[in-house]
Parts: C-alpha cells; structure tokens; sequence
C-alpha cells in the first residue's frame, strides 16, 4: 500500500472485518447431566449455496455432534448475551465431504445440513455466507495469500467459565471465541483437497488462546482492501478455509492446518448442490 498503516486504522479495520466475520459463526455444543451443563464440541460457520443452508465445518467435528437429541449452538456476538439456541439433531443431517485424516495432512471437512425451518430462525439473528456469489471468481482468480490480510474464526475451550445464575436460569455457560489475525504462509494442493498453513505469533502482544482446541471446523478468512483518498477500506470478506489440526509451538508459532478454497468452492458447493433429496424436518 506504500506506508506503514497507523495503530488507529489497525484498530479500525479489526473492528470493521469482526463485525463482518461473526455474523457467519457458531460453536457447537454438548448438553450434558440432564441439561444441567454444556461443553464444546467445535466451531463452524453458515453457508448457503443453491438453495440450501449448512454450517460448513471439520468431519472430525461432525463425528462427536449428537445423533439425537438436542444440539447447542454458540451464536457469537461482540457483546456477550444470554441465548439458549437449539437444534434437534434428528432434523439435521451430517455429510462427510472428506473424512478425517486426523493428522496434519488432512483431510477432513464436512457439513451438518439444516432444516429450512432451523434456518430461518437461525437467520434472525446471524447471516449464511453465500457462496454461489462468490464461487467463479474464487475459483478462477484467488486472490494471492499475501493480500490483504488472514483471519481465523473459532470458539476457545480454555475460555469457557461457569457464571451465576441469570435470569430464571440455574446454571448459565460463558463460551469465547475470537476472530484473530495471523498470516498464510503455504497453499498446497494435496489429491482432491487444497490446503492453507495458518500461523499465529505468540509474544508479548499476543492475545489469543493458549490452545487452538475447539477452533476445528472454525472459519479462515481472507479480506480484501483497497485506498481512498488515503484511507484504507475494508471491501469484503472471502471465507477461504476450515481450520482442522494444530501443530505444537515451534519458536513462538503455532501453526493451524486448513482446507482452502477449492475444498470450499468446489467439493463443498458441489455437495450442496447435489442435495436434491434432503428435506429434514421440513
């Protein structure tokens, strides 16, 4: 861009590319003791691509979410807020796009498709990212991975905290999570699946979680900017990842595996598109 951007503007731009980012997100979570606690399963974010609404997220996330029952989600917002939000996991439908490989090399991606009615409750409140709007240019001309800038969206385990009663509630359960920046350092094609390296920098600064567990299936975004009269603008957000495996920390980096574009605009659209028979729960 020509010159070092101001701590104003970095503190402006972050503002700006969470408050578009944690509109797509949601953590899953497990009901547990008869409904007396809850724990978290993992992280995804909502998709729609012809017609059809999903949280896009890691196959190993989709292995541990209930088979029936019920089914919490996490809806993240900048100012924490009491919210009990359900779905019952016999109107939901799990595809494993790539099974999990379990390892770093990946793969493992996969969608837990939603009942229209879940979707449109679901979309009172948050926003499914479209990828039909943004598959041919995706696919065709990706930006390159040092534009712009990268940021990982998921739910921390280590921050969940019980809290005192609220509101007719006995028992009420903080969930964090964090739209953090960090930079893409390698992009990989490996068989079927593309892949992005996702580093993040440990250091005085640093403000993120210790771990990355309960990030898997969380969201890795590009955003694109551009200058006007000076000024740096925040021109869209591009989800080009789902984040599936943390290596160790190696000279203060950790680095967070994930599948990348085409895994996206290509095998997850694909699926979507070649749903016609899926119709749960109405």
């Amino acid at each position: 861009m020509g010159r070092a951007l101001t701590k104003e503007e970095i503190s402006q731009l972050l503002a700006q590319t969470n408050e578009r980012i944690e509109n797509f997100a949601v953590g899953f979570v497990k009901i547990e003791d008869n409904e007396e606690d809850a724990s978290l399963l993992g992280s995804g974010t909502l998709v729609t691509f012809a017609g059809r609404n999903a949280i896009l997220t890691a196959d190993h996330v989709l292995q541990v979410l209930p088979r029936i029952g019920e089914l919490g989600l996490v809806l993240p917002q900048a100012e924490p807020r009491l919210h009990r939000s359900i779905l019952y996991a016999e109107n939901t439908e799990s595809h494993s796009i790539a099974r999990a490989s379990r390892d770093c090399n990946g793969p493992d991606l996969g969608l837990l498709l939603l009942a229209k009615t879940d979707a449109n409750r679901l979309a009172n409140s948050k926003i499914f990212y479209n990828l039909e709007k943004r598959r041919d240019r995706i696919l065709s001309t990706p930006p390159a991975i040092d534009s712009g800038g990268w940021f990982l969206v998921g739910m921390g385990a280590e921050w969940t905290e019980d809290l005192a009663p609220e509101r007719g509630f006995p028992r009420v359960k903080l969930f964090r999570g964090i739209s953090g920046a960090g930079v893409v350092t390698v992009e990989r094609q490996d068989g079927k699946y593309d892949y992005l390296n996702f580093e993040a920098k440990y250091g005085p600064s640093y403000q993120g979680p210790g771990s990355f567990q309960g990030f898997s299936g969380g969201g890795l975004w590009q955003i694109q900017l551009k200058e006007n009269d000076g000024k740096l603008e925040l021109v869209d957000v591009l989800l080009s990842g789902v984040a599936f495996y943390e290596s160790e920390v190696v000279d203060n980096i950790r680095t967070i595996f994930c599948h990348g574009r085409r895994s996206i605009y290509e095998h997850i659209c694909n699926a979507l598109a070649n749903e016609s028979a899926f119709q749960p729960g109405g």
